[in-house]
Parts: structure tokens; C-alpha cells; sequence
């Protein structure tokens, strides 16, 4: 990005307000040449020029634009004065040069399984957001948002702009984070920096309804994503795994012991975010969307779908990202969480609920990045998804569950077991699919298995905490 000497700027700027002030009387042609500069504070394009106006009588409006280039210039010196750079202008981004989706072809957000155009606000490349915030490059989509890169005119760098559908149930994530703000900033706790930063929040009048906006810290890809990528069949190296697990650890620490927040619902590979180190993966992709834009979805005049880029990894800090289903407080929680093939028992079994169910999950985490398969799918040999199928998956892997557990929601149990624990057959339950024999990756997986054996138990109680699993063999090896 270009540079200026501040000083430098601040001296122009200077003399050019003292010229002003000469000339307002006797507004002299040359004098205003002298104005017709133009000030450059980043590659992107310049932020204050003069356009000339000749003085007369008969117009005032002079002395107006005077007075009102006088005081962008103030506010400009101001700026540099403090060793701040004025606000970008926006960038016209092409309007052509794209290629045109067919309207029978549905993408992206279009081919989630309840989508309803109107939820989502119909976010444009180049809009720009509460006065400060451009949109260059789309980033993802998920059920109750869309992703953007965007470009923070008044700071000068890239954020990632979140823009949620207006059904005000997927508002949580705001108050949570405001919630964990003060903790965040004060905590010596080291899994703060594995939580995705908050920067700002803004609401948007939508045309049906408005739209809570999130302005995060950018990252890079997700580990689901880079995993279907880049790692179609097989899984990361053991090594990778054990860093993004005891980053991962780190962040839950923070949400479990200075936060006081369950994670809940969210915690899988599509949720865990490679940071950045620098902006230096993200001027391509913009430089790419002024190059060869971006094909896209023309639906109707007002809403045009993009497709989303992917951006190339590189090293970077893992981050959490999307509480918009934690909970705050230890509970006990009640109410259906989690993606099906990550639910806990407790949550299976409608069970009051706590920190444990994020470290049910660490569990099915790790064994989904090391591998091409998960580990629970809850369906039997028909392909059918149901709660039966599901427990007998955990039956085969970790053994039964012992009657004191069952006996926290009998009427629960009763629909699988009998009252003295035994399976009552709903769906059979599989063969070869102890631990031991569905991990044939590792050279030597004795560590990791034992890994499992202590998350992925039946009683929520017996599960260490993130803490405590920082000290884990598996993971110090």
C-alpha cells in the first residue's frame, strides 16, 4: 500500500489553508490553480481534489466552497496530526466483464435446504456499509448470513462483514459478544486470542425488515473447507491436527473459565478459521474481483447473488468463530443444540446440558480432521437419520451407557431401553466399530485413542475440561 510522510502532508496541507484564507476576499485564478491538488493517502485513489469555481458577485456560492473546502482540509490536517490517515473513497468496482449464471441454476445460498430469498439482505459488491465499510469480495454464506470482505475506508484495512438474515432468533451472537468484550481485553487468558475479534456492529434497513451487520477480523478459510479442498480424500497431517486441536482447547478454555459461555452448536471444523498474520492474502482477492470479476447471479433488479472466492491458505493462528448459539452461564442448559452427527448423549437424550457438550465435540473434531469420515453419522445400513441409529453407533463404540445416566430422562430412555438398560433393537447395532478398529490412520494411534476415550463418554461429568485436556499426552506429544 502506498505510504506518505506525514509531515510532509501536514506542511502541504498547511500552506494550502493559509491560501485559502488569502484568497477568500479576492478569489485570484492563479491562486486557485495553485488548490487544484490532489492528495493521495493510499494506492486506491485520491481522497480530496479541487474542482475550480470562479469568483463573482453574482454567484456566493463561491465563498461556500471556500468555506467548505476550508473545512475538509481542517479536519484533513487535524488527521495528520494525530498520524492519521482521512478516509478512503470508495472504489467503483466493474460493472462488466462477469460471467451471467442462468436463472434455472441455483448457488450458493440458494441451494440451502430452507432458503427464503427475502430473509437475506441483497448485499452488492462496492456497497458501502454504515458510511465506513465496502464490500470487495464474497467470502461464504451459511443458513443466517452472508460473509464479506470488505474495506474499512476510515481504518485503512480489510475486515470481514457479516450480514445476518432479519429473523431476529439468530441475533444472539451480538449480545455474546458484547457480553465477552470486557473479558476479552482484560483476560490474561491466552484462548483470547483464538477468539474471532469483534470490531464493530451496525443495524441495516432492509427492504423486508432489518439486518444485524457484524464487522469481524478477517481470517482465511475454514478447516471443513480447506479440508474439502484441498483434502478430498483423506484427512491433515497428525501434527496439523493436534496444533488446530490445542488452539482450539485454548479458546474454550476462555469461553469456559473467564467467559462463562457454552459454545454449544458451533464447535466443528467449518467453525475453526485460520487466522492472518498480515493482509497480504487479501489484496489479491481484490485485486482479482478488478481483473476477472466474479460470476454472478442476476435474480432480479434488486438482488444479484455472487459466487464466493477461496482464498489459498498460508500458516496463520487458529480462531473460533460464531457464537450465535452459545449460551451464557455454566446452566444447566435445556433445548435441542448441536449438527446432528456432533450431538452429544445428553443432548440426545434431552438431558440438561453444560461445557462438556463443546468437549463431546473437540472429540468429533479431532477425528473428522484427521480422516475422510466421521466417526457417528446416526444412520443405519438404509441410509435412514434417526436418534436409534445414532445411539447404537455410540453403543458399538464406546459400550453401553450405565443406568444412572439413563435414569436423568427416563421417560426418554424408555423409548430405547428397557428399565433395566438393555437395548430394546430400534436399530441394530454395528459391528467393527469399536475405536480401536475404525482408526487404522496412525502408525501409532494408542495416544489418540485414549484422547477420545476421555471426551467421547457417555456421563457429561467424566469429561476433563478444556483445561485439563491442554495437559493431554496426545496433545503434548
Amino acid at each position: 500500500m502506498h505510504t506518505t510522510n506525514p509531515r510532509h502532508d501536514y506542511i502541504t496541507l498547511t500552506r494550502t489553508m493559509l491560501n485559502i484564507l488569502k484568497g477568500c476576499s479576492t478569489f485570484l485564478v492563479d491562486e486557485e490553480r495553485s488548490l487544484k491538488s490532489v492528495f493521495i493517502y493510499s494506492s486506491k485513489r485520491a481522497n480530496l481534489a479541487w474542482e475550480p469555481q470562479f469568483p463573482s458577485r453574482h454567484h456566493p456560492t463561491v465563498i461556500f466552497r471556500v468555506a467548505s473546502t476550508w473545512s475538509k482540509l481542517a479536519g484533513s490536517l487535524g488527521q495528520l496530526r494525530q498520524g492519521q490517515k482521512p478516509p478512503e473513497e470508495p472504489r467503483s468496482l466493474p460493472t462488466s466483464g462477469f460471467s451471467l449464471i442462468d436463472h434455472s441454476q441455483k448457488v450458493e445460498e440458494e441451494e440451502l435446504p430452507d432458503y427464503v430469498a427475502d430473509r437475506f439482505y441483497p448485499v452488492r459488491l462496492g456497497e458501502v456499509f454504515h458510511g465506513r465499510y465496502q464490500t470487495i469480495v464474497k467470502l461464504g454464506f451459511g443458513g443466517s448470513s452472508t460473509l464479506w470482505l470488505a474495506r474499512d475506508l476510515s481504518d485503512h484495512r480489510y475486515v470481514a462483514l457479516k450480514v445476518y438474515v432479519h429473523t431476529s432468533r439468530f441475533h444472539r451472537e451480538l449480545p455474546l459478544y458484547k457480553d465477552m468484550g470486557p473479558k476479552l481485553s482484560t483476560t490474561k487468558n491466552p484462548g483470547r486470542t483464538n477468539i474471532r475479534q469483534l470490531l464493530d456492529s451496525f443495524e441495516i434497513d432492509g427492504p423486508h425488515g432489518q439486518h444485524i451487520a457484524l464487522v469481524f477480523q478477517p481470517g482465511q478459510m475454514s478447516l471443513r473447507d480447506m479440508k474439502l479442498v484441498f483434502r478430498k480424500d483423506g484427512g491433515f497431517d497428525e501434527m496439523f491436527v493436534k496444533g488446530a486441536v490445542e488452539e482450539l482447547l485454548k479458546a474454550l478454555d476462555f469461553l469456559h473459565s473467564e467467559a462463562n459461555i457454552v459454545h454449544t452448536a458451533n464447535v466443528h471444523p467449518g467453525n475453526l478459521l485460520l487466522g492472518l498474520n498480515d493482509d497480504s492474502l487479501l489484496r489479491p482477492l481484490e485485486d482479482q474481483e478488478f481483473s476477472s470479476p466474479v460470476a454472478r447471479k442476476v435474480v432480479s433488479p434488486e438482488r444479484t447473488i455472487y459466487l464466493s472466492r477461496l482464498i489459498r491458505p498460508k500458516p496463520g493462528p487458529m480462531l473460533l468463530s460464531d457464537v450465535g448459539e452459545a449460551r451464557s452461564g455454566p446452566g444447566p442448559h435445556a433445548g435441542d443444540i448441536m449438527p446432528i452427527q456432533y450431538r452429544a448423549p445428553e443432548a440426545i437424550m434431552c438431558i440438561s446440558w453444560s461445557y462438556p457438550v463443546d468437549i463431546w465435540s473437540v472429540g468429533l473434531t479431532a477425528w473428522d480432521l484427521l480422516g475422510p469420515k466421521r466417526l457417528f453419522t446416526a444412520q443405519d445400513e438404509d441410509g435412514d437419520i434417526y436418534d436409534a441409529a445414532h445411539l447404537a453407533q455410540l453403543i458399538a463404540s464406546l459400550g453401553p451407557p450405565l443406568l444412572e445416566f439413563l435414569r436423568r430422562n427416563r421417560e426418554r430412555a424408555a423409548d430405547f431401553w428397557d428399565e433395566n438398560g438393555k437395548w430394546l433393537g430400534l436399530a441394530p447395532i454395528p459391528a467393527n466399530r469399536t475405536l480401536e478398529e475404525l482408526e487404522t490412520r496412525l502408525k501409532d494411534s494408542s495416544r489418540f485413542i485414549a484422547f477420545l476415550r476421555r471426551v467421547l463418554t457417555w456421563v457429561p461429568e467424566e469429561r476433563p475440561t478444556a483445561k485439563e485436556l491442554l495437559q493431554d499426552p496426545w496433545i503434548r506429544g
